[in-house]
């Protein structure tokens, strides 16, 4: 469990890590469908709150210099 976390919270460009890059697909991912019509409010709406939970995840998780 450990190696899992330390891969997902491991820093990739600019501070970003795993966790927060996929937390900003899965919004981008909400905005899209949303605005091409594929999908209603409501699903649009739960990406945009899982992808906002996952970078504060990733935030929260993430290696932070003294």
């Amino acid at each position: 469990m450990d190696k899992v976390l330390a891969a997902l919270t491991h820093d990739l460009v600019g501070g970003f890590n795993l966790l927060s890059v996929i937390g900003f697909l899965v919004m981008g991912l909400g905005l899209t469908q949303s605005r091409q019509g594929r999908s209603r409010a409501p699903l649009a709406f739960g990406l945009m709150a899982v992808g906002t939970v996952l970078v504060f995840v990733g935030i929260y998780f993430g290696h932070h210099p003294l």
